[in-house]
């Protein structure tokens, strides 16, 4: 003969209780007739308030203020120290100091086309001051950058 344990036999009487419990409940209790259960009404809640969130701006030689806003939109304000270019992929590097811990702003070939219909070549920002406007990334290799994709994310200050 097995012996059950304490807890399996209160498990068991437990469901069975529940059981007996809801087949009593279903017994006594009068059905609801179509049409005479309890209103219920419906008001949709009110959209939202539009809240005006401010980007942040940070100057371009903050890089670790700017890596601590990595995931969110913000403005980064600084002088294009060197345009750089890779003719394999066709791609712009913004770069803000002269080694690969600076900021870069990146302008891939897919986006190239908007830039080039405005007559705004990569290589013009070169030695200006300029505000980028994007969402900042930490590349584990390639370090803190922003892709810009659109000639409106870059404003030339002078």
């Amino acid at each position: 003969m097995k012996r059950f344990s304490a807890g399996t036999v209160l498990v068991a009487a437990a469901f069975v209780a529940g059981l007996l419990f809801q087949l009593l409940y279903q017994r006594w209790s009068a059905p609801i007739p179509p049409g005479q259960g309890y209103p219920v009404t419906f008001s949709p809640l009110p959209p939202p308030a539009a809240r005006s969130v401010e980007v942040p701006l940070v100057e371009a030689r903050e890089v670790e203020k700017i890596r601590g806003l990595a995931g969110n939109r913000a403005r980064v304000r600084g002088r294009v120290y060197r345009v750089g270019h890779s003719a394999k992929s066709n791609t712009y590097f913004l770069n803000f100091g002269p080694s690969r811990s600076s900021f870069t702003g990146v302008i891939f070939a897919s986006a190239l086309d908007s830039f080039e219909k405005q007559k705004l070549g990569p290589q013009s920002y070169e030695g200006r001051e300029v505000e980028l406007t994007g969402e900042i990334r930490d590349h584990p290799k390639y370090g803190v950058e922003m892709i810009l994709e659109e000639p409106s994310q870059i404003k030339v200050l002078d």
